[in-house]
């Protein structure tokens, strides 16, 4: 299993983090929720595979469907077409597609019911295309659930597929709450597993850690903001940081995950990798070293499943003494 995203960020996903609205986000698992405007887009890039899965805890805390105006409520796209959208119109919601030649959805689908207005629920959107659906290259099939339940499915066929992965996945756009001000998202999960029922709270740099030669460090990498960073120099330039875990959320640590969101500030970097790192007790824990591919932001994840200092499972205990950070690496 690979998680490709895994983020409540705006300095990776845009929007404004805001903290203001009660019940915008789960308070056990965050501590804020992503802001957008009317007609501004939450853009989720996607890894291009046939089989995709994405989540995200979603809220409308003035979603008004009796208003008359027209929108998007999420898109799924690939590189040469949009294949499917919710669109609000006239005050009701369905699940449109494509057929044919079409580069955007020309099919009226069913009625999509089961949004809640004001309430914070979990939307999974399962993609699949290509291979993934019935072998023909054309195919695809995408899959809405909100709160665990299917609210709409989208089966079809469009030339312009031809055999391609979703490359992304739009939230909001073309006035869609029609001057209702804004919509709040937190905690995406891109995946290539079921990402129904799964549950992670996000935790970012908070204090300086032992390790200092590259430059930048927690205040940096903690901020949010993209027009902050760190970056090695040298083979061997590391940055660790510590956390603030703050109260134990429910149920238990099934794994750690740790992203680096990094780029290439050159065309060819020296130090090209990028090593992320568990500090604990003094000892570096290491993941194979990564390469972004590119000068555009991308999650490097690693996983730890048990905690490599003792072997045993993760308790909440132990990320007050952990420190996470990354060294470069050729």
């Amino acid at each position: 299993m690979t998680d490709y995203l895994i983020t409540n960020s705006a300095a990776v996903l845009g929007g404004v983090e805001d903290a203001s609205v009660p019940g915008s986000f789960n308070s056990d698992l965050a501590d804020h929720a992503l802001r957008f405007d009317e007609a501004h887009v939450a853009s989720i890039t996607l890894p291009g595979l046939n089989d995709i899965w994405l989540r995200a805890d979603c809220y409308y805390d003035d979603f008004n469907r009796t208003s008359t105006g027209d929108g998007y409520f999420g898109t799924v796209a690939l590189p040469n077409v949009d294949i499917a959208h919710i669109d609000l119109s006239n005050g009701s919601m369905r699940l449109d597609y494509t057929s044919s030649s079409y580069a955007a959805p020309n099919v009226q689908g069913a009625a999509v019911t089961g949004i809640p207005d004001a309430t914070l629920f979990t939307l999974d959107v399962h993609i699949e295309t290509g291979a993934a659906v019935a072998g023909n290259a054309d195919d695809y099939r995408v899959t809405m659930y909100v709160d665990l339940n299917q609210i709409g499915q989208a089966t079809w066929t469009a030339t312009k597929v031809d055999g391609q992965g979703a490359s992304r996945f739009d939230f909001g756009g073309t006035d869609f709450l029609d001057g209702n001000d804004r919509f709040f998202i937190s905690n995406v999960l891109v995946s290539d597993q079921d990402t129904r029922g799964r549950r992670f709270r996000i935790l970012r740099p908070t204090g300086a850690g032992a390790l200092a030669t590259a430059v930048g460090g927690h205040a940096e990498l903690g901020d949010g903001d993209p027009a902050t960073f760190a970056y090695a120099r040298a083979a061997g330039d590391a940055v660790t940081s510590g956390l603030t875990p703050g109260a134990t959320p429910p149920g238990t640590i099934g794994k750690v995950i740790l992203a680096s969101y990094a780029r290439n500030a050159v065309e060819s970097p020296n130090p090209a990798l990028v090593v992320n790192r568990l500090r604990i007790g003094g000892t570096n824990h290491d993941a194979a070293g990564q390469a972004p591919t590119g000068a555009s932001l991308e999650a490097l994840t690693s996983e730890w499943a048990l905690n490599p200092d003792t072997g045993l499972p993760w308790t909440w205990a132990d990320l007050a003494g952990l420190e996470i950070g990354f060294a470069g690496s050729n």
